[in-house]
């Protein structure tokens, strides 16, 4: 029987598993999204485990030997709980513990950005690459980092939070706690609610983007933005450019700080929004340090969607070869 990993990505919205064979290649895959009605931890928990038992049930014949998990979030490295995520709001979860115990599998929890970054480094666009800034933009904002050939976790596990840097002194509240956060102003969380509180204050000038989300303010999302803007609205157009400048802002911050020689962007939002890629290349090379970008390339990510997955499973195939 052959010996496979399973890897697990969770997100502000949406679950998605895979099995991963050798060279990256994703042998068998899951995506669900949560249902509204799962405002709490343990009930998105309880979702979580009974999607990825029924989906290991269902891909026995690969014999899947252990499981790892991306999530957007704090983790405790020595436990694998999850400490703080801020899109789903949870708070000290014991999720390797849950899923060891339902699972029987070994687990290896990872934050989202980190087990990504790691699949973009060994299958995507960072391959043999030694020094990058792998950065996703989808309901949240997070990066992971390799340095010197290596993934920088930070002292305490929490490296990469770029979503969470200031942008705005006194800004828009974010969902950390802060204010003004990248994220509360690039990512699609974000994006949704800067354009919700415009079309309540002038439902005519938004009307287009209002229609796009079926005709109520409440359902306005950074999808429907996108549909609005590739329709040629002007409103939808303006909020997009502000996007693209606050984005670049947070990647340049990271250009200039750690001196990467890729940059590499995806996520719903990067892929979603035509144009957004563009403008950050663009900011990074109108506004960053030259030193800082004399041999930088910035390149979309490599695995797409599939990422989280390959990543978390790749995690989880290192962390049990070196516990042997």
């Amino acid at each position: 029987m052959e010996k496979n990993n399973a890897g697990i990505d969770i997100g502000g919205t949406n679950l998605r598993c895979g099995i991963l064979g050798e060279g990256g290649t994703v042998k068998s895959r899951l995506s669900v999204s949560f249902p509204k009605s799962l405002n709490e931890a343990e009930k998105q928990v309880d979702f979580i485990i009974g999607n990825v038992k029924q989906f290991l049930s269902a891909n026995e014949k690969y014999g899947v030997k252990s499981i790892g998990v991306g999530i957007a979030g704090q983790i405790d490295d020595k436990t694998g709980s999850v400490l703080f995520s801020p899109n789903l709001n949870w708070h000290e979860v014991p999720l390797k513990y849950i899923l060891e115990k339902e699972t029987g599998l070994d687990v290896y929890i990872a934050n989202d950005l980190t087990a990504i970054t790691f699949g973009e480094w060994k299958f995507g666009s960072g391959k043999g690459e030694d020094n990058i800034i792998c950065i996703f933009v989808g309901t949240g904002i997070g990066s992971g980092i390799i340095i010197d050939g290596s993934l920088y976790s930070g002292c305490s596990n929490a490296s990469g939070e770029i979503g969470h840097i200031t942008i705005v002194s006194g800004g828009r509240k974010c969902t950390c706690g802060n204010y003004g956060c990248l994220e509360a102003y690039a990512g699609g969380l974000g994006i949704a609610n800067i354009a919700k509180e415009r079309a309540a204050a002038d439902i005519n000038g938004f009307k287009n983007i209002i229609n796009a989300a079926g005709g109520g303010i409440d359902g306005i999302s950074a999808e429907t933005v996108a549909d609005a803007y590739k329709a040629g609205d002007k409103k939808a157009a303006e909020l997009i450019r502000e996007t693209g400048v606050y984005l670049s802002d947070g990647v340049i911050s990271a250009i200039n700080l750690l001196n990467p020689c890729v940059i590499i962007l995806g996520g719903g939002v990067i892929d979603g929004i035509p144009g957004l890629y563009d403008t950050v290349k663009n900011e990074v090379g109108k506004r960053a340090l030259k030193a800082s970008i004399s041999k930088l390339r910035i390149l979309k990510s490599g695995l797409g969607g599939e990422a989280g997955i390959i990543g978390a499973a790749g995690l989880a195939a290192m962390h049990a070869m070196h516990c042997l």
